[in-house]
């Protein structure tokens, strides 16, 4: 058995060999993977034949390290897959959920029958085993795709398609190899019925688990999130814990558990809370991952020369005929059931060209290796068996490293998805133009300051840069101009937003929320130009499903708390983006005019104005109805400016040497229990006292104590919204609906009346069983305490003083010359002409 100190020793001149191989690959503009498995194959070479050379130290080193699939599996699998999954802008993803899980999952299931069912009538082995062959080389390995598309400048949402199926097709595969694995050496074989509810059950247990110890290590990070080394070890806990207990205590995929830990992890990350722990987090996350990677890669194709030792015709007819079969299999999934998610309305179309580039890039890599080396080392399994997988597999994997590999980037090239298109262009042309004209301020300044002369200075921006500003172009077209300008703007938001939220000026969850609104508004501004980014803005002022489900629960089950909470969450994101849209028309002023022109700038402030005025309109909504709360937000902004100010000033002190480390510490301490003071969000109180509002009423004024209270505890409350219809003229109604605040506008259809705090509108109709004789719309924001008929026609019969009041103004109303109107006034506001139709 190779001693500890050997294992040690050959794990660390395998990384020296690793941090050699990452400079050449970039010299030699090779991706990673490619010059990796070059690594590995050419150890393995050494250790199976030089035994008797010059390498003979280098053989003895590597010749007994144990290298088991069980083993590298466990050590490096769960730590890649959680990175992988870490990376991801889960909200992002979901844009393109549909051909991620139909190329990840879909293709997976196609892919393993297709080439199961191409092998089997070769009689090489059972058609089991060739299923299990295809499940094998259904794992894919992104990281030579990726870095090809992002040297040549590949779209972004072919990366983003990329990263998403291999996430998800990695686990998928692993799942069903497991199926297929435990069927082989069982020999009993395994029903497509039963086959498919093992995987779904492994699968989606798998989802679930993984999500739910995601969670539960969520609420461990919320309490160290301002300690990067223990959120550090926490994340680092985490993927092995998922594996370890999904697949040896639950019997389920750990694979498909660490990818959700992982996705709930990086939804964590990207709250806004704590953005520098987390950024820590990333960076220690980012040379994990390379270890990982590297190491699996090595070490897996470090395998070949022995797995491939017993290849024979037959066995390379097989791997022709899998190759052909997975491609193939690919180009279905590809060309046969993804244009169908576009007419779903599920997802945008993919070209042809980027669908070409998808099927080629379907590389094979260390997992693939792994999964096949781990049957070899099942006994239940026969040795021509394993030797028929692990050629297979093994072929597979070097055709779409050597051939698939080297060829990408030529063929992305020829297909011509490297090019920027004439908006990226018309991008980079502006961002050189706003570019030169900070380095020309810079240089000018600092000359002037210097003393240097202004031809020393004009040559210094032309070297330094290489270019000026006369030479820069911008776009002719105005409106190229302009959508160039809405990008910038967009942009300029988003930096203002991570500035804020990371110096907690504003809370940094709702700075991350609007930084996600801000890029979608920069992309539709790229797409559709004005209407684009006005249509985006738009959208994001709009009541979200968390805010209607918010609605929905209070007026069914009458529950506050999350009303409140939601309430709550659109006061703080109205104010910070009126503080945000401020700061972008500073920024439209003293960057956008001097590079795109005045006309152009002024556009960019008419546009900003629109959303301005829209934005001070659902504001002052909120605020006229919440005013001590609207307050409340501003001074606590208030406050977080003045601690943040605070802070930067005591580092000053501390860098100019007038106070000491310990007065500094003991400062920052005060500083961090105020900042505790203002963390959370402030909770609105949604409570109406009923007793009191009844007994404000006229309607119910001459009533005893007894009686008002009876009344009081059948009314139940009901949060309104902006413009929601409470009543519809022409319609059977049987709801009365007091109005505990806000106020409402009544439509007669000859005149508009508008009802304040105190009124009733709704009880004539459900005294009498009348149709409606009014429309009745909510202004603003506001609380309705409502009445069902049932109950209104039980407390009149409880009440006879009640009921002849009723009785008399029903009457009173019916005999008016103009039509009745359904309403007890409490605070009448206004009353106007009718307008006219339009």
């Amino acid at each position: 058995m190779t001693s500890l100190p050997i294992i040690l020793a050959a794990v660390s001149v395998l990384l020296v060999f690793i941090a050699l191989v990452e400079a050449g690959a970039q010299r030699l503009s090779l991706p990673q993977s490619i010059v990796l498995a070059a690594l590995g194959i050419l150890l393995g070479s050494i250790v199976a034949f030089g035994q008797m050379t010059v390498f003979a130290p280098l053989a003895a080193l590597f010749a007994d390290l144990p290298v088991s699939a069980d083993a590298l599996t466990l050590i490096l699998l769960p730590p890649l897959l959680f990175d992988a999954a870490l990376k991801i802008d889960t909200r992002r993803m979901l844009d393109d959920a549909a051909p991620i899980i139909l190329l990840a999952v879909v293709a997976v299931c196609l892919s393993t029958f297709a080439v199961g069912f191409a092998l089997a009538p070769l009689g090489a082995e059972p058609l089991l085993v060739c299923l299990l062959v295809g499940a094998i080389v259904s794992t894919t390995d992104p990281l030579a795709v990726l870095s090809i598309f992002r040297d040549v400048g590949a779209p972004g949402r072919l990366t983003r398609i990329v990263e998403g199926e291999s996430l998800f097709n990695d686990a998928a595969a692993i799942a069903l190899f497991t199926i297929l694995l435990n069927a082989v050496q069982s020999g009993s074989g395994v029903t497509f019925g039963a086959g498919f509810v093992v995987f779904l059950v492994n699968g989606l247990g798998g989802l679930f688990a993984g999500a739910a110890i995601g969670f539960a290590a969520a609420g461990l990070m919320a309490l160290t999130r301002h300690h990067s080394a223990a959120l550090v070890s926490v994340t680092v806990a985490l993927p092995y814990i998922a594996y370890v207990l999904c697949e040896t205590a639950l019997g389920i995929s750990g694979a498909m558990a660490v990818v959700a830990a992982g996705l709930v992890t990086a939804a964590r990350s990207r709250d806004g809370r704590a953005p520098a722990a987390w950024r820590h987090v990333r960076d220690i996350w980012e040379q994990l991952s390379f270890w990982s990677n590297s190491l699996i890669f090595v070490l897996g194709a470090f395998l070949v020369p022995r797995l491939l030792a017993g290849i024979t015709l037959k066995m390379a007819l097989a791997t022709v005929i899998l190759i052909a079969a997975a491609f193939a299999a690919r180009a279905v999934v590809l060309w046969g059931f993804l244009p169908l998610v576009p007419r779903a309305a599920l997802a945008q179309t993919i070209s042809h060209r980027a669908r070409v580039l998808l099927w080629w890039g379907g590389l094979r890599g260390a997992l693939t290796l792994l999964l096949a080396l781990s049957v070899t080392e099942h006994n239940a399994i026969g040795e021509e068996t394993k030797q028929f997988i692990a050629v297979l597999s093994t072929a597979f994997v070097l055709f779409t490293i050597l051939v698939n590999g080297l060829t990408l980037r030529p063929l992305t090239r020829w297909l011509g998805l490297h090019k920027l298109s004439a908006f990226d262009r018309d991008l980079g042309a502006g961002a050189r133009a706003l570019a030169a004209d900070a380095a020309r301020a810079e240089v000018e300044s600092t000359a002037a300051a210097y003393g240097i002369g202004a031809d020393v200075a004009a040559s210094a921006l032309l070297r330094a840069t290489g270019f000026n500003q006369e030479a820069v172009q911008v776009p002719a077209a105005a409106k190229a101009r302009l959508e160039l300008a809405l990008v910038v703007l967009a942009q300029a938001e988003r930096s203002a937003l991570s500035r804020h939220g990371e110096a907690t000026i504003v809370s940094p969850k709702v700075a991350a929320l609007l930084n996600r609104e801000a890029l979608r508004m920069g992309e539709a501004a790229r797409a559709g130009g004005r209407l684009g980014y006005l249509r985006s803005a738009n959208r994001a002022l709009r009541f979200g499903w968390a805010f209607r489900a918010a609605l929905v629960l209070q007026r069914l089950l009458g529950t506050r708390r999350p009303m409140s909470a939601a309430l709550a969450h659109r006061f703080e994101t109205l104010m910070v983006r009126r503080l945000v849209i401020r700061e972008v028309s500073d920024f439209a002023t003293e960057r956008i005019a001097p590079v795109l022109g005045t006309r152009i700038a002024d556009v960019c402030h008419r546009i900003l104005t629109r959303r301005r005025s829209r934005l001070e309109s659902a504001l002052d909504a909120l605020s006229l109805q919440y005013p001590h709360y609207a307050a409340a937000l501003e001074q606590r902004f208030l406050e977080r400016v003045a601690l943040q100010r605070e802070h930067r000033e005591y580092r000053m002190l501390r860098q100019e040497g007038l106070i000491g480390a310990e007065l500094l510490s003991a400062l920052d301490r005060e500083l961090r229990r105020s900042n505790r003071r203002l963390e959370g969000a402030l909770r609105l109180d949604l409570r109406v006292d009923k007793e009191a509002l009844v007994a404000q009423m006229a309607l119910f004024a001459e009533l005893p104590a007894q009686s008002r209270k009876a009344i009081a505890a059948y009314l139940r409350t009901r949060v309104v919204v902006p413009g929601e219809s409470i009543i519809r003229r022409g319609e059977r109604g049987d709801t009365v609906y007091f109005i505990a605040s806000g106020a409402v506008e009544v439509d007669t259809g000859k005149a508009l009346i508008r009802l304040g705090r105190g009124s009733v509108v709704g009880e004539l109709a459900a005294f009498s069983g009348a149709r409606r004789s009014a429309d009745v719309t909510m202004l603003g924001y506001g609380e309705l305490l409502v009445l069902d008929g049932r109950a209104f026609r039980a407390v009149l019969a409880e009440n006879p003083l009640l009921r002849a009041a009723v009785e008399k103004l029903a009457a009173e109303r019916q005999s008016a010359p103009q039509p009745a109107l359904d309403a007890t006034p409490g605070a009448p506001l206004e009353a106007t002409a009718a307008a006219p139709s339009a």
